[in-house]
This record gives structure tokens, C-alpha cells and sequence, in this order.
């Protein structure tokens, strides 16, 4: 690889990485070291850095944060009265006590 190829490598660490995951860019680079655009095109979908990936993360976020608002107004409807389990025993009487 160019040596200028691999200064610019070294200044982002992202791309770095993904030559490394995907080593089919070294021989891609070595042919043809002016498709750099198309490794940082390959690098953002797979960092899921591509908008439509970004539109559907946010989106994700407001299902998630949607369920957790109705959860929540779902818990605060609940009363003491509404309690699965009521009070309805009756204390014991001590026998020791004759029932005092």
C-alpha cells in the first residue's frame, strides 16, 4: 500500500479497523488506492453510520421510549384498593392470652 494511504489510515482509526475486519480492502487498496470514498462508504455501513440506519435507530428509540411512557401510566393506575393481594386475614388470637 502507499505510503500516504497508510498515513491517512493512521489518522482514522475507524477505517483502520475496518480494513482489518474486511481484509479484502488491502488488495483493493493496493490496485487501486484512489477507492478510498468507497471504503469510507463500506466503513459507515458498517459502523451503521448511513442515515437510513440513523432513521431507524431514532425510531427504534421512540418505540422503546413510547412502550416505557405506557408502562408507567399503566403502573400508576394501580391502586391500594386494586392490590392483588388484600389484608382480608384476621389477626390470631394468643391462646396463652384467653383471647385478651
Amino acid at each position: 500500500m502507499r505510503r500516504e494511504l497508510l498515513e491517512y489510515l493512521n489518522t482514522r482509526p475507524d477505517l483502520k479497523y475496518y480494513i482489518r475486519e474486511k481484509p479484502e480492502w488491502y488488495r483493493k487498496l493496493s490496485r487501486n488506492p484512489f477507492s478510498v470514498s468507497e471504503l469510507e462508504e463500506g466503513a459507515k455501513v458498517f459502523y451503521g453510520r448511513t442515515f437510513g440506519q440513523r432513521v431507524d435507530r431514532f425510531h427504534q428509540q421512540l418505540q422503546n421510549f413510547g412502550l416505557l411512557m405506557e408502562l408507567i401510566s399503566v403502573m400508576g393506575e394501580v391502586k391500594q384498593d386494586d392490590a392483588p393481594f388484600p389484608n382480608d386475614f384476621q389477626p390470631i388470637q394468643d391462646p396463652l392470652n384467653n383471647g385478651e
